[in-house]
């Protein structure tokens, strides 16, 4: 009897033990649901910041709605004022506003829980920031990414671990609960789902295996989108997600968004791209959120609409008003009409009571670049050019083989192909910045080419003025030439000649345009223009090369600015350069369907080496 008492005692420690040990994890796994902020997730190089959920409170509400929010920078500048915040369940939401307003920061605030009533019983995540590269593989730093998930399968290993299935018995309940939170966001078959959502974002098997100090800035920017993707939460919220996408990336994620089981919200200057995932619009405006139902461009009539109805309405008024003003003013002194001028007095006050609000409309800012004097034929001429940056390569791996075409003055050409296939390469071909290892490319004598990427507004030297950087760049221009000529581009005033450094990015992009424009080109070349720009600025240079009477080749994933400026579409890829037979629409469904098939390799053969 002393040795089964003594065994049962044993038994009973252990059991204790094993409680206390999964106690332990289940507080510390309820820790990371409460303390988990957002910005030490950022600083530790997390791929997102994010706050996990407080399942505590019981509450399952997925609409989000939290009225009268005025939101304080520590800085002391005001976010909202008395705004409404709502994001209602599966909608997806593109927040649009002037660049520097606050959306960036608004989407920290919310993913933060920084926003006072904010409900905090959601999965909320801000992608905000590349990863930091280290030994770990790009398809397990996906994994991983999920706190909620590892966490609720370090529980399950816990119970799961003893050898005597009895003495969990009252744990079976909790398994239950695990299991059916995993099931709720995707626990099953995450390893698939992983690889592919990171092959639909163009990443190789052998990439997807390999570490992530492998890859570029933008690569890892992508390992970021891919995680966030992979968790799922109730609230995502991506900040422009196609900067470092190229177009066969960003019509993946187009696809895989629409079909997104929780709440989106996502800032973006891509307008093709807010058309194609938005179900409706945010507009940062005044310290206010307003909100569109539909697509950016219904927005904009709608908003345009409205601003329209408002200038008519007030225009009314001030009618109204002015009419019977003038019956006051000219019968003020007249004994006999005393009552009525009353009347019409306090008819005015009344009116000044409920008088609507006078829109200022905003001028459109736009700009021109003058039109070259004809050149001969040739003006470029691309012939039979082979490149590739290891010399000793076989010609059959070359980046480009056999590459022929040519530009002419009246040329609007867009040049498509993933990321690596060689379209920025072939860009410098064209310019003369490379040299062909077979072949030529022929350039008239007189020609002058204007090159204008992502980073143009980055090359200015912005210890020096607007007006010093532009003379430094053409040596021949007077000071009081190039004075006005930025003028022309809204950089006026004490803009002109204080450092660059301190202009906003709207108007380094005008900089950069004013020295487009000034080099009177007879070819502009694009390569993601886009990505720094604001809408109005997008719009500006769209109008600026539609009306261009000279030759235009453009790289760019910015669906709208490549169907507003680009006439002839031709696809880099696997050494090759060729004209696409069709317009952008078919171009999308051929780069859908390649991305597809691209896809279920990837995790085929992901899953047999596994």
């Amino acid at each position: 009897n002393a040795q089964a008492d003594a065994q049962t005692a044993e038994s009973s420690k252990d059991r204790r033990k094993a409680k206390q040990e999964l106690q332990r994890a289940r507080q510390e796994y309820e820790e990371k649901v409460r303390l988990l902020e957002a910005e030490e997730a950022a600083n530790s190089g997390k791929v997102a910041a994010m706050v996990l959920p407080d399942y505590r409170t019981g509450r399952n509400e997925r609409d989000i709605q939290v009225r009268n929010v005025s939101l304080d920078l520590d800085n002391g500048k005001r976010l909202l004022d008395s705004a409404e915040i709502k994001f209602s369940y599966k909608r997806r939401y593109g927040l649009v506003g002037k660049n520097g307003i606050g959306k960036t920061t608004l989407l920290k605030a919310i993913a933060a829980f920084e926003v006072e009533g904010f409900p905090r019983h959601h999965r909320v995540l801000h992608v905000r920031q590349e990863i930091k590269g280290g030994d770990n593989s790009v398809l397990n730093t996906v994994l991983e990414a999920d706190v909620e998930r590892n966490g609720l399968l370090e529980e399950v290993r816990i119970v799961c671990g003893g050898d005597d299935d009895s003495k969990f018995a009252g744990d079976l309940k909790r398994l239950d609960e695990i299991y059916a939170r995993l099931e709720i966001i995707g626990g099953d078959g995450a390893e698939a789902r992983a690889s592919m959502i990171l092959s639909g974002l163009q990443f190789s098997p052998g990439m997807q295996r390999g570490p992530t100090s492998a890859l570029s800035g933008g690569w890892r920017m992508r390992v970021s989108l891919a995680a966030a993707l992979f968790i799922e939460p109730d609230l995502l919220m991506l900040d422009e997600p196609t900067n470092h996408l190229d177009l066969e990336a960003v019509l993946w994620l187009e696809q895989y968004l629409i079909g997104y089981r929780h709440t989106l919200v996502v800032v973006s200057h891509d307008r093709g791209f807010l058309n194609e995932i938005c179900s409706d619009i945010i507009e940062f405006k005044n310290h206010r959120l307003i909100y569109y139902k539909g697509d950016y461009d219904t927005y904009v009539k709608t908003a345009e609409d409205a601003v329209t109805n408002q200038k008519r309405v007030y225009a009314a008024y001030k009618d109204k008003r002015s009419h019977m003003q003038e019956f006051v003013d000219k019968f003020r002194f007249n004994a006999k009409r005393a009552s009525l001028v009353q009347s019409r007095i306090k008819a005015i006050e009344k009116l000044d009571l409920e008088a609507p609000d006078n829109v200022e409309i905003e001028p459109v800012w736009r700009f021109s670049i003058e039109n070259p004097e004809p050149l001969g034929i040739p003006i470029i001429s691309v012939n039979d050019i082979d490149f590739d940056y290891d010399k000793g390569r076989e010609k059959e791996e070359y980046l480009l083989k056999k590459v022929n075409f040519g530009i002419d003055l009246q040329s609007k050409i867009g040049i498509l192909g993933p990321n690596g296939a060689g379209k920025s390469t072939l860009l410098n071909l064209i310019m003369g910045k490379l040299a062909p290892l077979k072949g030529e490319c022929i350039r008239n004598g007189r020609l002058r080419i204007a090159y204008f990427t992502q980073h143009s507004a980055d090359k200015f030297d912005l210890q020096l003025s607007a007006i010093e950087n532009m003379l430094a760049m053409f040596e021949r221009a007077t000071d009081q030439e190039m004075r006005q000529w930025v003028g022309r581009f809204q950089i006026t005033g004490n803009d002109a000649i204080k450092p660059m450094m301190m202009l906003s990015g709207g108007q380094k992009s005008r900089v950069a345009f004013a020295a487009l424009a000034y080099a009177r080109p007879h070819v502009m070349i694009f390569d993601e223009p886009t990505n720094h720009l604001d809408m109005e600025s997008i719009d500006a240079l769209i109008e600026a090369v539609q009306s261009f009477r000279g030759g235009v080749v453009v790289v760019s994933h910015d669906q709208f600015f490549i169907t507003r400026t680009c006439q002839e579409l031709w696809v880099v890829g696997e050494g090759e350069a060729r004209r696409f037979r069709g317009d952008f629409n078919a171009y999308k469904k051929h780069a859908l369907e390649k991305t597809r098939k691209f896809v279920e390799a990837s995790v085929k053969s992901l899953s047999n080496i596994n």
